[in-house]
């Protein structure tokens, strides 16, 4: 209806429309807002109050100071939106109110109601109606005894009268908003008149001349608006229009030129298919020029009979593949066909592309999707579609699941060519050993799977032993021999499960044969599947027990030459909700596999600075040696997070020893000696742990700034009797003496162990002979743990 009237009329209209819009609006939905906000801000203030009053009143009634709680209660009562309040034992009996005569038989509340909400430890409120409560709130207080009593402070609440004054406050609201809006609209109408219907209007004038006198002019609306910019836009328009129309003649000649010179072939036919034009292109896709193309029949240079059908049928634009004629030999071409109109004639724009290419990368891509292009063997995605339609018809099966023993060394040590070699010399034989109706495939890597139709546990276990004594010979690549040898996983199935699930147990019996010793075969069981379960389990466990700080510390003291303790050997304990303790070879490899060792060395640090700030507060000069593992110098900025912690603590570094086996020196690289050599200048001690059990230990201490070693338990646990351990101990401590290091002989577990030491100017012993490890209470609960026994 709008858009009958002009814009003098309309917008006035809208202006008053919306303002009666919005009036409605206001009163239907701000004022019922506004009335629930009241009361519930009301409801929120009060309730505020009457907590802070809880204490209070609880405290007057335990003094029995009646004065001051008749006083509050009073202070309480004239508040807005209170009627009455008063305070009820547990019996119903008024102790105080805000009015005489008050009894709470007049209450109009069920007296088992009002029991329970007196004796109960919650405030409640219970509505009399919309507008009006009574609040209960418990005052719990004890007598001299220690007996509960139970009282609770009652009060009326009336929230009727501060609702009215929000009405009458939202109707004054909406009366002011109203004339506003009113005031408002007569001005928007001036404004819109001047502003926008006057040169509205002009421009509607100069858009009829021009259409009757075809003749530009420009229009008089000033300003810089957007009402300005689109007459000046019309201005410009209607002057362009000629210039336009000569762009057009020039554009349809550039055109004519484009597809003469495009690379893609392009011909327009008419409706009985008969070429009108051709490119250069086009010509040259059929062997010919473009001038014997014209007026020929399209069919004439396709292969197909009803290749003129299929074009005209295709979608406008979808390219569809069809054959065509050169020389006497067949091209595949894709060619798309678009109708258009010119010169009120139907024709044909067609593009042709020669695909012959793009069909040897579409075959090429098909064979690698199925296919292995090393060994020309089926590849995984190949085998586990013949898989599942194998399960799919619960044909019984078997899979083996095969893997290289040394690939990785001859890759590494000959080069990736001879390795590629190995890998398909290794196919062939393995096809030639296998079954009819059998499928070959490479996984990846140095891994095969085979999978046999109709074959049992038996038959697949007398093909893997025969695939195991075939490979053993080693393959001869140009010069040199390759072992071939390999670990053979064998999951056998009736025709159920999932293809995922075999490869699973597959691979599982694979990991089972190289832990084996590799060069074998192992057959999957639900036992090698539990043992993953529990170990997956153990991983689960392990991060919670991070979390919620299950593992605890022992100590375990090196002593010096008069038994007295100066190093406690932080060791790690993980201690079960119910009290029971892991052992660490349990859960210690799984934190290092996972590498959630990282996190634990991080936490066992801090803890460790922690237990050595509160022995320094006891008066005990002990130093604390922490274990850190081969992965925690595989982490960013190793040193930079120990002397954080380090700071974090403020504990003093001569306080804190770092001990470090050989196996995490193994591939050393530049990073790993800064490391050390910033913790060394920080002032933590540093000691070579395992001393002898690796390849390089000399090395080692030539190479980093260690300041003792640890002799290993190993050689210690042949002393005094092993001609070979007293050799070698006594050595290691005429190095060390030479050298300036220190020397902790571990594992010391008898007297005559530590009296051979002792005689032999070690320094510091350790093992269960001075104590097993203990919490660091059991250290310094007393003096006696100073001795070297736990307390």
């Amino acid at each position: 209806m709008l858009t009958r009237l002009s814009l003098r009329r309309s917008v006035p209209l809208l202006l008053l429309l919306f303002g009666l819009l919005y009036t409605a609006l206001l009163a239907t939905l701000y004022l019922p807002r506004s009335l629930d906000n009241s009361l519930s801000s009301w409801r929120s203030h009060t309730n505020q109050i009457l907590i802070l009053l809880q204490s209070s009143l609880a405290d007057h009634l335990r003094h029995e100071r009646t004065a001051e709680l008749e006083t509050e209660l009073a202070d309480l009562g004239s508040l807005a939106g209170v009627r009455w309040a008063m305070v009820l034992d547990e019996h119903l009996q008024r102790v105080a109110s805000t009015r005489l005569g008050l009894a709470p038989e007049q209450l109009d509340i069920p007296q088992p109601a009002l029991r329970e909400l007196v004796t109960g430890r919650t405030p409640g409120w219970i509505e009399q109606d919309a507008q009006r409560f009574i609040a209960v709130y418990p005052l719990g207080r004890a007598k001299h005894n220690g007996v509960p009593i139970a009282e609770a402070l009652v009060v009326s609440l009336d929230f009727a009268p501060l609702l009215r004054q929000t009405r009458r406050d939202a109707w004054l609201y909406l009366g002011q908003t109203l004339l506003a809006l009113v005031l408002l609209s007569l001005l928007l109408n001036r404004l819109h008149s001047r502003l926008i219907t006057r040169r509205l209007a002009r421009i509607d004038q100069a858009t009829r001349r021009f259409a009757v006198e075809q003749r530009p002019e420009p229009i008089a609306v000033d300003g810089r608006d957007e009402i300005a910019r689109l007459a000046m836009t019309f201005s410009q328009m209607t002057q362009q229009l000629h210039d336009r129309q000569m762009a057009l003649r020039e554009s349809e000649r550039l055109t004519r030129e484009l597809i003469d010179i495009a690379p893609v072939g392009l011909l327009v036919v008419d409706r009985s298919m008969r070429v009108e034009q051709a490119n250069p292109a086009a010509a040259a896709l059929f062997g010919c020029q473009p001038g014997q193309l014209h007026d020929a029949p399209l069919k004439d240079h396709l292969v197909a009979e009803d290749a003129i059908e299929r074009l005209r049928q295709a979608a406008p634009g979808l390219p569809i593949e069809l054959d065509g004629r050169r020389a006497g030999h067949s091209l595949p071409l894709e060619i798309s066909c678009t109708p258009f109109q010119r010169k009120g004639q139907l024709f044909y724009l067609l593009l042709l592309q020669d695909i012959t290419e793009r069909l040897r990368a579409e075959q090429r891509l098909r064979f690698l999707a199925h296919y292995d292009p090393l060994t020309h063997l089926a590849n995984r995605n190949y085998l586990v579609q013949r898989l599942e339609q194998l399960l799919a018809g619960e044909t019984p099966l078997a899979l083996l699941f095969l893997d290289l023993d040394n690939f990785k060394s001859i890759n590494d040590t000959l080069g990736h060519e001879i390795g590629d070699r190995l890998l398909v010399e290794t196919a062939q034989r393995l096809g030639l050993l296998l079954p009819p109706h059998s499928l070959l495939a490479r996984s990846g890597g140095d891994e095969f799977i085979v999978l046999l139709e109709q074959h049992d546990q038996q038959q697949a276990t007398s093909i893997a032993e025969r695939i195991l004594e075939n490979l053993r010979q080693p393959i001869l690549i140009r010069q040199y021999e390759c072992s071939a040898q390999l670990s053979i996983g064998i999951t056998v199935s009736q025709g159920r499960g999932s293809a995922n699930e075999l490869l699973r147990q597959a691979d599982l019996a694979l990991y089972a044969a190289k832990g084996a010793g590799r060069n074998r075969m192992a057959l999957f069981s639900p036992a090698l599947s539990e043992a993953v379960e529990r170990r997956r389990q153990l991983e689960i466990e392990l991060r919670r027990a991070l979390d919620q700080e299950e593992f605890v510390l022992h100590y375990q003291p090196q002593v010096d030459t008069h038994g007295r303790p100066q190093v406690m050997e932080a060791l790690l304990r993980w201690q079960l909700p119910s009290g029971a303790v892991v052992p660490p070879h349990e859960f210690i490899p799984v934190l290092e596999d996972s590498g959630m060792i990282i996190e634990t060395t991080r936490w066992v640090f801090r803890e460790a600075c922690r237990q050595a700030n509160r022995w320094m507060a006891q008066g005990l000069a002990l130093r604390i040696a922490v274990n850190l593992s081969p992965l925690d110098f595989r982490q960013p900025d190793l040193a930079g997070c120990l002397l954080g912690i380090l700071a974090e603590e403020g504990t003093p570094a001569s306080l804190i020893e770092l001990e470090v086996t050989e196996s995490a020196l193994l591939g050393a690289d530049e990073e790993i000696q800064q490391t050390l050599a910033r913790l060394k200048a920080a002032g933590l001690l540093l000691l070579l742990d395992d001393f002898g059990t690796g390849y390089a230990s000399l090395t080692y201490l030539q190479q980093f700034p260690f300041d003792g070693v640890k002799i290993d338990r190993q050689f210690v646990a042949g002393l005094p009797d092993s001609e070979h351990s007293v050799a070698l101990v006594r050595g290691i401590l005429t190095m060390a003496s030479h050298l300036g290091l220190h020397v902790v002989a571990e594992g010391v577990e008898n007297d005559r162990q530590a009296a051979f030491l002792l005689l032999n100017g070690c320094p510091s012993l350790q093992g269960y002979h001075y104590g097993r490890p203990a919490p660091a209470t059991a250290w310094s609960s007393s003096r006696q743990g100073l001795d070297g026994q736990p307390a």
